[in-house]
């Protein structure tokens, strides 16, 4: 088949979405189809791969990016590619012309609904209290439900997902399909100490120091300033308890300074962006992966934490109920007195049986892998196909 995947994110930008999609494109390509890629440009982005179209963009919030107008001749272009099916994986940018692309020329329709935009809406006017009312977060409800009830099929990460589209008002067949991960080069960097070790002396830490980990999107809605709250208490009490925060974005000149401030620069490392060659060794170098997010569909750095042996300390939430067995691969948090409580169960528990909890972390990932990912993604491309009455090639 010839498929085109549209997004407002893709590699290298550090994130669960644009690493999904990679994976989905490479997994798909193995199979023997044909995958084109079109995303907003991106200065870090210096060498593609073939068929990867990049659409001139401007910096957006939360280190986001927003695609700029598409020229008619571009437009005409990405048509005569005749592609047998079309997959969005947001409801702005790229997803509107990929939606465009579908309803003119009649061609089978997928989406992925990734992010809780109420939430990221929410949170990112934190600042402006006075703008947050019930009519936007009606309003990105409605942005949510229309796109979702213009596809043919929508796909969803968690049964959070498809129950919070339900609410929306989306009617279209909704398929639950965990997104699934490159699992083999998590697991392989979780067993290379000496690259651990360095990982360790080149962000300062010793090799007695008890990590947490927070890598990912550094913006508001990822709450991180909470876990900071709780960190600033508990690095007196606990020798050795550090915090590494891996990733960019919106809150990240805000954060630094807010721990210059407290003087915790010593105890809270911030690395900035790091190549994705380099991900699966920060987390390797790691102890724990903590998270205070409350706006995941799934939480793929989570998983990503599971498949490099980390246990997970973060808030509950009902996304993450296929991912974290309480008190088993990971504690769930509700405020400062379970975070604390739950940190030193964990810290102890590591101390008596790493292996243990590495293995039970690992079992949990290993449901995430991308062939079966894959494989369920293509059987959503042959119902759309089929329900239009055109046949899989």
């Amino acid at each position: 088949m010839r498929i085109a995947l549209f997004s407002d994110v893709y590699i290298p930008a550090v994130s669960g979405v644009a690493t999904s999609i990679e994976l989905l494109r490479n997994e798909l390509i193995k199979r023997g189809h044909e995958v084109f890629v079109y995303t907003v440009k991106d200065p870090d982005a210096l060498v593609d791969d073939d068929n990867i179209i990049r659409i001139p963009s401007l910096p957006f919030i939360s280190s986001k990016r927003l695609a700029l107008n598409l020229s008619p001749l571009r437009y005409r272009q990405i048509r005569k590619q005749e592609f047998d099916i079309i997959h969005t994986q947001t409801e702005f940018g790229l997803g509107v012309l990929g939606r465009s692309i579908a309803k003119k020329d009649n061609i089978p329709f997928v989406h992925t609904f990734h992010t809780i935009y109420e939430d990221f809406t929410r949170d990112m006017l934190a600042k402006w209290p006075r703008l947050i009312d019930d009519g936007i977060a009606s309003s990105v409800r409605s942005v949510s439900r229309r796109f979702c009830n213009s596809a043919d099929q929508v796909i969803v990460p968690t049964e959070k997902a498809a129950i919070l589209l339900k609410e929306y008002g989306v009617t279209k067949p909704m398929h639950i399909i965990p997104t699934g991960l490159d699992l083999e080069r998590f697991k392989s960097a979780a067993h290379d100490e000496k690259k651990r070790l360095e990982f360790r002396s080149r962000l300062g830490l010793k090799p007695e120091d008890k990590v947490l980990l927070y890598l990912g999107r550094v913006s508001n809605e990822k709450h991180i300033d909470e876990l900071l709250d709780y960190l600033f208490r508990l690095f007196p009490e606990i020798t050795g308890l550090k915090l590494v925060i891996t990733g960019e974005g919106a809150a990240y000149n805000r954060l630094v300074k807010r721990v210059k401030s407290a003087n915790q620069v010593e105890n809270v490392i911030f690395t900035g962006p790091v190549p994705l060659s380099e991900v699966p060794h920060y987390y390797a170098m790691a102890d724990i992966f903590t998270s205070a997010s409350q706006s995941e569909t799934q939480g793929l750095t989570y998983i990503e934490a599971q498949a490099s042996g980390l246990p997970l300390l973060v808030r509950k939430d009902p996304a993450l109920d296929k991912v974290i067995t309480d008190g088993s691969n990971g504690y769930y948090f509700t405020d400062e007195e379970s975070f604390a409580a739950n940190l030193r169960q964990l810290l102890s528990r590591l101390r008596q049986n790493r292996e243990e909890i590495f293995q039970l972390s690992l079992a949990t990932a290993a449901r995430f892998g991308v062939c079966k990912f894959a494989t369920r993604v293509l059987d959503v491309y042959g119902q759309a196909i089929s329900d239009q009455g055109k046949s899989i090639e």
